[in-house]
């Protein structure tokens, strides 16, 4: 797992290049960060930047075990990027995503265009 300022700072550039009408959702991994501790540190990061207005809503989310067989459940533990699957017995992935960005989705937003002075 990335550290919590690499995060940080992958959010921001996110969330720079994309057109965010004053607002955004994002989900952080509970195992790398309390939401409102992320909340505190992108506050103070984006001070003087385009993303200074930003009203950010961070929620928490879940490392996933998923497995071939279909099972998915959220993992709460440590964790070495595989676990045994409690439904069939085989080894399974765990999805670790740092964050995702909900809105606005990279996607389906239009880039940010740039000012000119």
């Amino acid at each position: 797992m990335k550290k919590l300022g690499n995060v940080l700072i992958e959010v921001m550039q996110d969330l720079s290049s994309v057109s965010t009408n004053g607002s955004a959702h994002v989900e952080i991994n509970e195992n790398l960060c309390k939401p409102e501790r992320f909340e505190q540190l992108f506050k103070y990061f984006s001070r003087g930047t385009i993303l200074e207005r930003i009203d950010l809503k961070v929620d928490p989310m879940s490392s996933r075990l998923e497995c071939v067989c279909g099972y998915s459940e959220k993992v709460n533990s440590e964790h070495n990027g595989y676990g045994r699957c409690p439904s069939c017995g085989q080894f399974a992935n765990v999805e670790d995503k740092e964050y995702q960005l909900l809105d606005p989705h990279p996607d389906k937003t239009q880039p940010r265009q740039s000012i000119r002075f």
